[in-house]
C-alpha cells in the first residue's frame, strides 16, 4: 500500500488536503479542509488536483520512490479525463 499527500489553496485561500492511496491494484482519494475534521472519499479528485497528484507521483519515482507503474497509470488516468473534458467542452458549443 502506498499513501501519497499533497495540499493547495483553494479560491477562498482556504488550504484543501488531499490523499491517494493506491492498495490492491486500485486507487482511492480522499480530501478534507482544514475546517473539516473529516476526510471525504471521491471516485475521483478534480482535474487540477489529478494534475498535481501527477506531479507528486513524478518527483517520488525521481527519488526511486514510487514504481514506474503507479505513475504511468495515473498519467494515463489523467489523460483520459482530460479527453473527457475536452469532448464535455465540445459538446457544449454545439
Amino acid at each position: 500500500m502506498t499513501k501519497h499527500e499533497w495540499r493547495e489553496r483553494d479560491e477562498d485561500g482556504e488550504h484543501v488536503y488531499f490523499r491517494a492511496i493506491h492498495h490492491a491494484g486500485r486507487w482511492q482519494f480522499f480530501s478534507t479542509r482544514k475546517s473539516d475534521p473529516d476526510w471525504n472519499q471521491h471516485e475521483l479528485l478534480p482535474l487540477p488536483a489529478m494534475e498535481s497528484l501527477c506531479e507528486v507521483l513524478r518527483n517520488k519515482h525521481q527519488r526511486r520512490r514510487l514504481p514506474l507503474k503507479h505513475l504511468e497509470e495515473m498519467e494515463a488516468l489523467v489523460a483520459r479525463l482530460r479527453a473527457e473534458e475536452g469532448n464535455a467542452e465540445d459538446g457544449a458549443e454545439d
